[in-house]
């Protein structure tokens, strides 16, 4: 067999195999995932501290999830929290009037800026929301205290 057909046949084997991640990537979550591909860094990451103004548990606007509106010095930000039962698994309740931080990067979905939380933070609990590539992350019965951890880990050196 010549090497112009091995190779061949080897970019077909590649290209099949990304074809169910990446609608899987586009099913859970179109905007963060084509984000996370684009190339997500932690290096990039900024943090938002303020008051919460509301909290959506299921918000019907892009990308779908958990929104809060949150109140900084610099004007109101819309934060996508993804999964709420991630939160619920934490046992970290979010309501207006709290003051809570954020970190995380913005991001324009639609026509609207919205920042894309990686981290929550209210007093000292933090819990992870998205993974270090952008990814929202779901719920999991054996992820909370290694998600705690990592977490905790991660906001160490991050800009405040």
């Amino acid at each position: 067999m010549n090497v112009s057909c091995q190779f061949g046949r080897y970019l077909a084997v590649l290209c099949l195999a990304a074809i169910p991640s990446a609608a899987l990537a586009q099913r859970a979550n179109s905007k963060s995932a084509a984000a996370a591909s684009g190339g997500y860094s932690v290096a990039n990451d900024v943090s938002l501290g303020g008051t919460i103004l509301s909290y959506t548990e299921n918000s019907k606007t892009l990308p779908l999830g958990t929104h809060v509106l949150l109140q900084t010095p610099s004007g109101n930000v819309d934060v996508h929290l993804g999964d709420a039962r991630v939160l619920h698994q934490a046992k970290l309740s979010l309501a207006p009037g709290m003051s809570a931080r954020f970190v995380g990067q913005f991001e324009t979905v639609g026509k609207n800026t919205v920042f894309l939380a990686r981290l929550v933070q209210v007093g000292s609990h933090v819990v992870a929301v998205r993974s270090n590539h952008g990814l929202p992350i779901g719920p999991s019965a054996g992820r909370g205290k290694a998600a705690a951890k990592n977490a905790s880990a991660n906001l160490q050196g991050v800009a405040r």
